[in-house]
């Protein structure tokens, strides 16, 4: 019984509408849904743009991330020369101090 009155009530107003009518109205519509569309577009383009940006800046962190493991060579000849160690210039290992006086 309920949908008989859904589909009178549908009918009936559907009935009180001219054929342009709803042809107008249903136009308007699909420009405004096409306008919206190209807008929703642009903006989806721009994300993607921006989340292969940010992606690719993280890669290019990873990349630069020295391996845990990794053993690196510093040239410690000047400060053998002007006597800046401590310890013996033979020595098997070197530790590098560094600071800032700013």
């Amino acid at each position: 019984m309920m949908r008989r009155m859904k589909r009178l009530v549908l009918f009936a107003a559907l009935a009180g509408c001219s054929n342009s009518d709803l042809e107008d109205r249903v136009a308007k519509l699909e420009a405004t849904n096409k306008k919206y569309a190209e807008a929703l577009d642009a903006l989806q383009r721009s994300y993607d743009a921006q989340k292969q940006q940010a992606q690719q800046q993280q890669e290019d962190r990873e990349a630069k991330k020295a391996a845990p493991d990794a053993v690196f060579a510093v040239d410690v000849s000047d400060d053998l020369k002007g006597g800046q160690i401590e310890g013996p210039a033979a020595a098997g290992i070197t530790i590098v101090e560094a600071w800032d006086f700013a």
